[in-house]
C-alpha cells in the first residue's frame, strides 16, 4: 500500500534520531527531518530519497517550533520525538543557563512542540513515539538534570496516552540503555566498562535496535498499545 501523510522525526541528525528516519522512510508520503545542522539533515535526505524533507529548526525556540508546524503539508500520521541534549556534571557545578538550556531542549521544547502539531490535521495511525532514557527511572550520579528531563518526557508521554487516546492517538515511549551513538561523548569507555559489568547482555546497543522498536510502535503496534514504555537496554533495567 502506497504510504501517505506527513511523518516527523525530531532529532534526525542524532544517532538515534538518524536511525529512526531511516526505519520509517517509508512509513509517510513525506517524512519530515528536523534538527539543527543543516548538513547534516541535507546528507540524510539525500540518502533517503524526495519522500525525505530537511527541516532546520530548533524546537527549543518558538522559531523553531513554528518552522516545523508550518512545514507539515498533508495530514500527520506520526511524530517521532528523539531530540535532547545531554548534561552529565554535578549539581553543584552547573549554571542556571545550563541547566535552562536541557530543559528547554529536552522537555519545555517537545511539549510545546507537541502542543503546535496537536492542532493541525491527522490521519492515522496517529502514532506519537518518545524517545525517554533508562536515567529517568535510574538515578546515576552526575545526571540529576538530565535525568529530571528525560523523566518529565516519559510521565508528558504516559499523561498524554491518557488525554488523546479518545481521539485515536497512540502515544508511547521507548527507553534506551548505553547505546553506541556520539551522544555519549567522553564517557564512552566509562560506559563500556559498567555495560560489561552491570548489563546482562554485556555490550553496548546499536541506533538501529532502537529504531527497529520505534519503527514497531508507530507502524505495527496494535490500537490497543498506548502509554507503554519499552526499554532497548540490554536487560539492564531487570536487573536493577
Amino acid at each position: 500500500m502506497k504510504a501517505t501523510g506527513t511523518g516527523i522525526v525530531v532529532g534526525a541528525t542524532g544517532g538515534i534520531g538518524g536511525a529512526c528516519a531511516r526505519a520509517l522512510a517509508d512509513r509517510a508520503a513525506r517524512v519530515l527531518l528536523c534538527g539543527r545542522r543543516r548538513e547534516l539533515l541535507t546528507e540524510l535526505a539525500a540518502e533517503l530519497g524526495p519522500a525525505a524533507a530537511p527541516v532546520v529548526a530548533d524546537i527549543a525556540t518558538a522559531e523553531g517550533r513554528k518552522t516545523v508546524a508550518t512545514a507539515v503539508e498533508e495530514p500527520l500520521r506520526w511524530v517521532v520525538l528523539a531530540h535532547g541534549l545531554a548534561l552529565r556534571k554535578p549539581l553543584v557545578e552547573l549554571e542556571g543557563a545550563e541547566i535552562e538550556a536541557v530543559f528547554a531542549a529536552n522537555l519545555v521544547g517537545p511539549a510545546l512542540l507537541l502542543g503546535e502539531l496537536l492542532r493541525v490535521e491527522w490521519a492515522e495511525p496517529r502514532a506519537i513515539v518518545v524517545v525517554g532514557s533508562i536515567s529517568a527511572s535510574r538515578a546515576l550520579p552526575n545526571r540529576a538534570v538530565y535525568g529530571a528531563t528525560k523523566a518529565g518526557i516519559e510521565h508528558l508521554a504516559r499523561s498524554l496516552a491518557a488525554e488523546l487516546g479518545p481521539a485515536g492517538f497512540r502515544v508511547n515511549i521507548v527507553a534506551p540503555g548505553v547505546v553506541g551513538t556520539p551522544f555519549l561523548g567522553e564517557d564512552r569507555e566509562a560506559l563500556a566498562h559498567w555495560v560489561a559489568s552491570r548489563v546482562p547482555t554485556g555490550r553496548i546497543g546499536r541506533p538501529d535496535e532502537v529504531a527497529e522498536v520505534v519503527r514497531y510502535l508507530v507502524a505495527d503496534a496494535p490500537a490497543y498499545l498506548t502509554g507503554g514504555r519499552i526499554a532497548v537496554d540490554g536487560g539492564a533495567e531487570a536487573i536493577a
